[in-house]
């Protein structure tokens, strides 16, 4: 007579793999390129910046934390001279493959926006998808005074952060099913940092959990408020133009309960020298 004997407990491998490594080609290559939602916003993302920052066909403009390179391409659709920068050097490679066959003058470079050094070279400046604030306060100080310096005069900024009203909404747990297994978050605001901190997990079909090692996102984001964003652009030489809270046109001004945290600055113009006259005699 057959018993039913219990089943032991699936076992899971766990492996570690690193930003490079796994991360940064899962997230925004194998997970989103093929999104229709992920297209759909970075359209928005891009003609908000259109408006908002007024850009014009030939301009010059530096896309930092440009990642694999979808809102650039369409940044380059409008005529606009792009150069993307981003630190993982996959993004850079799919960024270049997908903006191979443009005409428009689009390239892309591996680099850290807290190391850039350009100068007065820039009509506008983007950093978009809340790549801004992964460092140090003193880091992220340091990458506005370099965008600040790569700005021509009247150059334009327009920057994203993570709001921290609703820095909530992005605490976890929380779980996202893939076609390469279920993805875990576990997150957590510090409201005494103002940072949110958070860890992935991907759970493969074949047992095997994917966890995440050494990455530019270790140490969380900073939250900045509204005010403290204006203390940094005046700081580093910057007048503030507004802030806005989604992406949707009309631009809408931010409110205590918008989600998104989109900032405007824009450097001075130079104001004409004063020629002395002189009077005939």
């Amino acid at each position: 007579m057959k018993t039913n004997q219990p089943k032991s407990p699936r076992r899971f491998k766990r492996i570690t793999k690193n930003w490079d490594e796994f991360w940064a080609e899962f997230w925004h290559i194998r997970l989103m390129k093929d999104d229709p939602s992920r297209a759909m916003k970075s359209q928005q993302v891009v003609a908000l910046c259109k408006e908002v920052l007024r850009l014009k066909k030939g301009e010059r403009l530096l896309d930092l934390g440009c990642g694999a390179g979808f809102q650039a391409q369409l940044f380059g659709e409008l005529g606009i001279e792009v150069l993307g920068i981003d630190i993982s050097a996959p993004l850079i490679k799919h960024a270049k493959k997908l903006t191979a066959k443009q005409k428009n003058h689009i390239s892309f470079q591996v680099g850290d926006m807290r190391e850039i050094d350009f100068d007065s070279e820039f009509d506008a400046v983007v950093i978009l998808g809340c790549s801004f604030g992964f460092g140090s306060d003193a880091e992220n100080y340091r990458t506005l005074e370099n965008v600040a310096r790569a700005l021509k005069p009247g150059g334009r900024l327009l920057l994203t952060g993570q709001h921290p009203y609703a820095a909530s909404n992005h605490a976890g747990p929380e779980w996202l099913e893939t076609d390469e297994g279920v993805l875990f978050h576990r997150g957590e605001f510090d409201p005494v940092t103002a940072r949110l901190n958070g860890l992935w997990e991907l759970v493969r079909p074949d047992g095997t959990l994917v966890d995440e090692g050494d990455n530019p996102e270790k140490n969380g984001i900073r939250c900045y408020s509204v005010p403290e964003l204006h203390q940094m652009f005046t700081q580093v030489g910057l007048e503030t133009k507004g802030f806005y809270g989604t992406w949707l046109l009309p631009p809408t001004l931010i409110q205590w309960f918008s989600n998104e945290l989109i900032s405007k600055a824009q450097k001075p113009k130079r104001r004409p020298r004063k020629t002395k006259s002189t009077k005939s005699k």
